[in-house]
């Protein structure tokens, strides 16, 4: 069974989603559904491990209209703040 951690982040952003460990396509799976559950202008922070991540999070935000307000990244995990533009 894959897991995942959702948890209410700050005042920067509405969610945090944690898929450290989780290979392509589960990443990806799980933000689109951590990001449906947003109000339009809702921010999604999403901490992954897969490089593989970054490709698939550009086609994303490209196919649905949301935004990719930031990226970066920490030793081995990357950082993205998404948000809901629906």
């Amino acid at each position: 069974m894959t897991t995942y951690t959702v948890t209410t982040a700050d005042d920067t952003y509405d969610l945090q989603l944690d898929t450290c460990g989780l290979r392509c396509p589960i990443p990806i799976m799980q933000t689109k559904s951590e990001i449906s559950k947003l109000t339009n202008g809702g921010r999604l922070l999403v901490v992954a491990t897969d490089p593989s991540y970054n490709l698939d999070c550009r086609v994303f935000i490209k196919q649905t209209g949301h935004l990719l307000l930031d990226s970066w990244r920490e030793g081995d995990k990357f950082y993205y703040v998404l948000q809901n533009n629906m």
